[in-house]
């Protein structure tokens, strides 16, 4: 028993490793080089509403997988990131005059 709970952590670590935290860190890269070379807010908007989908898609394969510590840390990165692609639209809808 304590074998197979073994390998069911193991494999959780590793979705971890190769689904969340090296896509997070290339995604954290690109962000900071766009916000530096080409500040615009559409594709930050694009960008960020890609990385929302994405967190969703983690958290139902987490889900599906009974990974639960990754659960939560994936419904969290899903709120925060749906934040920030809401607070993205309201900024441009703000700029551009839209909200009435």
């Amino acid at each position: 028993m304590a074998n197979n709970q073994e390998q069911h952590w193991q494999k959780q670590k590793q979705f971890e490793r190769n689904f969340i935290h090296f896509p997070f860190l290339g995604f954290a890269v690109v962000i900071l080089l766009l916000n530096i070379v080409y500040p615009d807010i559409n594709i930050m908007m694009a960008f960020f509403g890609l990385f929302f989908i994405y967190n969703v898609g983690l958290l139902f394969v987490s889900f599906i997988r009974h990974f639960k510590r990754t659960m939560i840390l994936t419904l969290i990165l899903s709120i925060m990131a749906g934040s920030i692609f809401g607070l993205l639209m309201y900024l441009y809808a703000a700029t551009n005059n839209l909200l009435g």
